[in-house]
Parts: structure tokens; sequence; C-alpha cells
């Protein structure tokens, strides 16, 4: 090398600054860290589903923001609210209601029966109330006997009636009361026919019941003092028919006694 290159190197070498290559990196890595910041929050902002303004640039490439479909949810039907309140009960006519009575303590009247004329009379404990000579008397079967025996709405009540004389004789016959809305009574009818009413069968409250619109009748003998005769015993049946009441079931013929 001569004198004169050596010469020139030195004064260039005089000339240079020198470079502060810290601070150059550290600007750079700097740069380099707020952009991967911002990436970073735009990948959470998309995957949160947050709507994102603006664009992405990628190179030299624009890219749409991403599209999101909404899910829907199936309509839950209303459930209904219970008020508490029942479901109507279907109607009663009241003439369909047969009121309790007491028959035993009631007014009503008696057709004639023995020697007790037809006429209305008032009861007390199954007593005829200010009897004058025959006193009748009524009995309610066992157990009551209740059913509807005419056809029309409300029931009809079985008992038993008797007309005593002065002694211990007296004359007995079945007899269906009709029951008023108002609980009033009123006779349908006897129940016992004619010809089984003739020989004078013997009729306790207990031999007495009712099945279906047919009142039973179990008679076990007739007659009285002397003339009294056991049978065998047998049921005959009556029933409201036409107006009246007939026999429907059972031995029609005057029964035979037992042998003695």
């Amino acid at each position: 090398m001569n004198d004169f290159l050596r010469s020139g190197l030195a004064d260039l070498a005089a000339q240079a600054a020198p470079a502060d290559l810290y601070s150059r990196v550290l600007t750079g890595s700097r740069r380099r860290s707020r952009r991967r910041a911002v990436a970073a929050l735009a990948a959470v902002t998309v995957l949160t589903g947050a709507t994102v303004t603006g664009a992405v640039l990628f190179g030299d490439q624009l890219l749409p923001p991403p599209v999101t479909t909404p899910t829907s949810t199936p309509a839950t039907p209303p459930v209904p609210t219970p008020t508490g309140s029942r479901a109507p009960s279907p109607a009663v006519s009241p003439s369909s209601v047969t009121p309790q009575v007491d028959v035993r303590n009631a007014t009503f009247d008696v057709p004639e029966l023995g020697f007790c004329s037809a006429s209305r009379r008032t009861f007390v404990d199954g007593l005829e109330r200010d009897a004058v000579r025959n006193q009748m008397r009524v009995l309610e079967l066992s157990p009551p006997g209740r059913a509807d025996l005419d056809g029309v709405p409300g029931d009809e009540v079985v008992v038993l009636i008797g007309c005593q004389l002065e002694g211990p004789w007296y004359d007995t016959q079945v007899l269906a009361l009709t029951v008023g809305a108002d609980g009033a009574l009123r006779p349908l009818g006897c129940v016992v026919d004619a010809a089984t009413d003739a020989f004078g069968p013997w009729i306790e409250p207990t031999d007495l019941r009712v099945r279906g619109d047919e009142v039973v009748l179990r008679i076990r003998g007739y007659g009285w003092d002397d003339g009294a005769e056991w049978i065998a015993p047998q049921e005959r049946g009556f029933a409201y028919r036409d107006g009246a009441f007939v026999q429907v079931s059972g031995p029609t013929a005057r029964p035979s006694p037992l042998p003695r």
C-alpha cells in the first residue's frame, strides 16, 4: 500500500461516526411486539363473536369479516296456569232430589183401612195424635224402603200402617207415600192387592223390602186369634202399574196352612 492510499483511508476513518446498533434493534423489537399484540387482540375478538369493524390487511389482500349464522331456539309453548277452579258439576234437577222426611212424625192423608176411615192424620212417634176410638199407627220398614216406584223423578217411601181397634187386634197394610219437593207426603196407594189382603197376611216391618221398583212381601202366616194359621213362607212382589199396585211375582192363590 502506498502512502497516498493510506492517507485517504485515514481521512475516511476520521469522518465516519459510530452506529448505535442497540437502539435500532430495541426499536425494531418493540415495533414487532406491538404488531403481534394487535394481531392477537383481533383473533380474540373474532373468536368471541364480537363485531369487527374495518378490514384486516394481509399482504396485498383484503379479508372479509367472518359471517356468523344466528342460532334459533325453538319456542316453548306457554304452560297453562291452574286457576284453582273445578269443572262444573252436572246440573241436578230440583225435582229429582227427594228430601229426607220422618214419617213417624208427620201429617198426611191415609186411605181407609179396616175400621179406620180415610182422613188426614197427624202422627207423633208413630202413633196417631188425638185419636178418638180407633188409633192408627205408622211403622218404617227395617231397613227403610225408598225407591222410585211410579217412574216420576223423586223417590217414594214405603211404610207399614195399622188400624188398631179397642183391644189387641188391628188390621195392617203397606202404604207408598210420594215425597214432594217441600217434604210433604202424599199417598201413592196401598201396595198389597185386594186378593192377598183378603186372607189377612201377617205383615211385619222386617217382612218387606224394596227391589228396584218392586215391593216384595214375605208371608209366613195369616188370620187372627183362633183362625191364625202358619204357612210355608212365600214371597209376593207388587209394583205400581197404570195408577195402582198389582201383583207381579210370586204365588197368587190363597196359601194352604201348615199341619197343626
